[in-house]
């Protein structure tokens, strides 16, 4: 049993405020299906929930937290019975700390899976709740849109029906540390947020925003992450930036 998690790019992201510790959001999260990795649950005899092919430690993999909070949401023994004869196998080909939400749509598709192959019955709403508990971005891949707009912390998910542009990716080889920009955003450029082009952007459709504006006026990250990733900085006149970094995008010519 097994299926693709593929990767996501942010056309724009604009920071709204603070909740807490968090940082409030609005951005459109388009599924980009050329990259994916693939989840599988092979039958294999386990004392315990294991993970193969990722090299982050168990304990801290972000589908080992998504079984861990199934298990709390349903405490249905099915699910222990099921992982103590098979494994989970990920074909890893999302790079990491590439702003792709690779991680996410990894937990995503685990929970999506689980639900099927036990039988919990779950419905894709209760599955989204359990995803917002793990990260920001799981939600956007329960619900499998290809376009939508995401806002709050991530929680609020609206389906926006469009076109989407043949886009161009470009992975580099650097990682950016998604807490460090968001809390360098915070202490440097906060108080530039502008509410009156989130809204715009949010009636937009992603062609149009991608041909109208600029790298730096459609992500509020990306001076942060190239403050922290000085590699960035040839590219942000030519290149989008996706999420926090690091991977560019633009539309084909």
């Amino acid at each position: 049993m097994k299926q693709k998690a593929p990767a996501k790019i942010n056309i724009f992201l604009k920071i709204t405020g603070t909740r807490g510790e968090y940082h409030t959001i609005a951005s459109r999260f388009v599924r980009y299906e050329k990259l994916y990795d693939v989840i599988s649950f092979e039958h294999c005899k386990s004392e315990t929930f294991q993970i193969e092919g990722i090299k982050i430690p168990l304990e801290q993999n972000i589908i080992t937290k998504a079984y861990h909070l199934l298990q709390k949401a349903t405490q249905n023994p099915k699910l222990i019975d099921f992982f103590n004869h098979h494994i989970v196998r990920v074909q890893k080909n999302i790079p990491q700390g590439a702003g792709l939400g690779g991680g996410s749509s990894d937990a995503a598709t685990f929970l999506l899976l689980a639900n099927e192959a036990v039988g919990l019955g779950l419905s894709i709403q209760e599955l989204a709740a359990i995803g917002a508990q793990i990260g920001a971005d799981v939600p956007f891949f329960i619900y499998d849109y290809p376009s939508a707009n995401v806002t709050g912390i991530g929680e609020k998910i609206e389906p926006f029906e469009e076109e989407l542009p043949d886009i161009e990716l470009r992975t580099l080889p650097l990682a950016c540390d998604t807490a460090k920009v968001y809390r360098h955003f915070r202490s440097h450029y906060f108080d530039s947020i502008d509410t009156d082009l989130t809204k715009e952007l949010l009636r937009l459709p992603s062609a149009a925003i991608l041909d109208r504006f600029t790298p730096l006026e459609l992500n509020d990250l990306y001076k942060s992450a190239k403050d922290l990733c000085p590699t960035l900085e040839k590219f942000s006149q030519t290149y989008y930036l996706s999420g926090s970094g690091s991977s560019l995008f633009r539309k084909k010519r």
